[in-house]
C-alpha cells in the first residue's frame, strides 16, 4: 500500500485534487473530514477538548467556532489540542488503510492540511504539494466560501509559508488553472507513483497494528 501525503496552504484545492486520484485506484483519508466527525461523535474526545479549552462542548458536540475563538486569542494552544485529537486521528487512519488493502487498493492519499508543520511527511511513502498563486487562494476562500478576509490570514499564518512547502514536495500540482489542466498533472504524477516502492505502511503502521 503506498501511502502519498497531499498538502498546500488553505484555498489551493487540496481535496478537489486529492479526489481525481480515485479514478487510479486510490483511497482518499481526508483529515478534516475525520476531525469533523470525531468533534461530533467521539464524546471522549469531546470531554477531553471541553476539559482543556472550557465552554466549547455545546450539543455534545465541540463547537468549532468557540474552540477556534479560543485558539485565534491563544495559538499556544493548539500543541494541547493536537495532543489530544492527534492519536485519535491516527488510529481513524490506520483502520481505512487497512480497509484500502482489503479492497486491494493501489495506494492512499492522505489528504493533510498541516501535514509538514506536524512531521507527517516521515510517515508516509512520498508527498505532494498542491499549488495556486496567493490571489487565487483568497478569490476562493474569501470570494467563493464567503471566509472573513480576517479569518483567511489567521489560517493562513498557522500553516507553512508555500515556498517552505515546496522545499519539502517531492511532486506539485498546480490548480491555478482549469480543472483539466489538474487532472493532466495528477495522471502524470501516477505515473511517477507507479515507480515507487512502497515501505511506509509496513515500517510505521502495520507493525504495531
Amino acid at each position: 500500500m503506498l501511502l502519498v501525503g497531499l498538502t498546500g496552504s488553505i484555498g489551493t484545492g487540496k481535496s478537489t485534487t486529492a479526489a481525481m486520484f480515485k479514478e487510479y485506484n486510490f483511497g482518499v483519508y481526508n483529515a478534516d473530514d475525520t476531525v469533523h466527525y470525531i468533534y461530533e461523535n467521539d464524546m471522549s474526545v469531546i470531554d477531553k477538548i471541553n476539559e482543556i479549552f472550557p465552554g466549547t462542548k455545546e450539543d455534545n458536540k465541540v463547537n468549532r467556532k468557540s474552540l477556534r475563538d479560543i485558539l485565534n486569542k491563544q495559538p499556544e494552544k493548539f500543541k494541547d489540542l493536537e495532543s489530544v485529537v492527534h492519536p485519535v486521528t491516527r488510529q481513524y487512519q490506520i483502520n481505512y488503510i487497512k480497509k484500502l488493502i482489503e479492497e486491494k487498493k493501489f495506494g492512499c492519499i492522505l489528504d493533510i492540511p498541516l501535514l509538514f508543520e506536524t512531521g507527517g511527511e516521515k510517515y508516509v511513502d512520498t508527498s505532494i504539494v498542491v499549488i495556486a498563486s496567493e490571489n487565487k487562494q483568497q478569490e476562493r476562500v474569501v470570494g467563493e466560501r464567503q471566509i472573513p478576509m480576517e479569518v483567511f490570514k489567521i489560517l493562513k499564518k498557522q500553516q507553512m509559508p508555500d515556498q517552505e512547502k515546496l522545499k519539502k514536495a517531492n511532486f506539485i500540482i498546480s490548480t491555478e488553472t482549469s480543472i483539466e489542466s489538474t487532472k493532466d498533472e495528477v495522471s502524470n504524477t501516477v505515473e511517477q507513483l507507479k515507480l515507487l516502492e512502497p515501505k511506509a505502511w509496513n515500517e510505521f503502521f502495520n507493525k504495531a497494528n
